[in-house]
């Protein structure tokens, strides 16, 4: 168990349609990937080769932002718009492959890019398992 299914437990919302296991691991894999990407966009500008790294730091720093967004979003359930989460989530994933793809042109060489797209490529599956069971 972790915190986030613990809370989703206890709240006394009516969380509707929604699977508590692939909402849990959803907010869990945004939240890992926003560590992720926060991580390596740093790593990236400790890099000696920082100048080729531009368009991968910009990909992170994007993808952490709409992560943690969306694990905010989705841990907010009461009262909670169900369209704008489906939107959320879809923007998510779309984030998400798209910083996997910058990170793994670079995962040869750096580690911690190859640590993030796989982190970013868990985040969009979980994204995307959840849409289906909410759509």
């Amino acid at each position: 168990m972790t915190v986030t299914s613990d809370m989703l437990r206890a709240c006394p919302a009516d969380l509707g349609a929604a699977d508590r296991a692939a909402l849990a691991d959803c907010i869990d894999r945004c939240l890992d990937c926003v560590q992720a990407c926060t991580a390596c966009a740093d790593a990236c500008l400790a890099e000696d080769t920082v100048g080729e790294l531009r368009a991968c730091i910009r990909a992170c720093l994007d993808c952490a932002d709409i992560c943690d967004a969306t694990a905010r979003i989705l841990s907010r359930r009461t009262g909670h718009g169900a369209d704008v989460a489906l939107d959320v989530l879809a923007a998510c994933a779309v984030a998400c492959e798209a910083c996997a793809g910058q990170c793994a042109r670079h995962a040869g060489c750096h580690e911690h890019c190859a640590v993030c797209a796989e982190a970013c490529r868990r985040c969009a599956e979980a994204c995307r398992t959840l849409l289906e069971t909410l759509s």
